[in-house]
């Protein structure tokens, strides 16, 4: 399989997709979540409010960009909010350019639609036998090309929660008319949301893509 910087890609729709999570091992691996325009990620055994000398709690109060408000709203936002006008994550806070290098970055709330304009999706309660349930995106003009996206579950208010049954993924996107927002992908074992919004203090999982 062809790999950039030695991560492995399929590509669809001419964006080269990582088969695996940032932060994972293999394609059934979780790998880490991340706050949107955080790139320290965190492991599921070091989400939460105690039991680990790296807790993450993943609320507003330990979000970078909330300034230490527990409740910013739409206009609290220290980086990416109205004053500004980004509306996407600079390359120094995108979590797959500072934990991959080379030109891998987060996708797009845009380029997560385009994927599921491309792909056929199934869901899995047990990915080629790994016990790991997710969704699986196939290629409408290529069966040979298909992406497995682990239900990771997500990080939120000092707990992992939905793991194996909800999918959770960050696009580089923030929400231009309510800037407390960022943009995601989100399943489960009935449907896929490819454009939903997310509070930005919550921990996601991330995707790296290239093209």
């Amino acid at each position: 399989m062809a790999n950039i910087d030695g991560h492995e890609y399929i590509e669809i729709g001419g964006v080269k997709w990582a088969t695996m999570n940032i932060g994972a091992n293999s394609v059934t691996d979780y790998g880490q979540y991340f706050q949107w325009g955080d790139t320290t990620g965190y492991l599921s055994g070091q989400c939460g409010s105690s039991g680990t000398t790296y807790a993450k709690p993943f609320t507003w109060t330990d979000y970078t960009f909330s300034g230490g408000r527990s409740t910013p709203g739409t206009t609290g936002m220290t980086k990416y909010n109205a004053s500004d006008g980004k509306t996407v994550l600079d390359i120094c806070n995108d979590a797959a350019r500072l934990n991959w290098g080379g030109s891998w970055r987060m996708p797009t709330k845009d380029e997560y639609v385009a994927l599921g304009e491309a792909v056929n999706t199934a869901w899995t309660a047990n990915y080629q036998g790994s016990g790991v349930s997710g969704l699986v995106c196939t290629d409408k003009t290529d069966s040979s090309k298909v992406l497995f996206f682990p239900a990771c579950g997500s990080c939120n208010d000092g707990s992992v929660r939905a793991v194996g049954s909800w999918g959770d993924y960050w696009s580089s996107s923030v929400d231009s008319s309510y800037f407390r927002y960022g943009h995601l992908f989100i399943f489960n074992n009935v449907s896929a949301d490819w454009l939903r919004q997310g509070d930005r203090c919550g921990g996601h999982s991330v995707r790296g893509v290239v093209g």
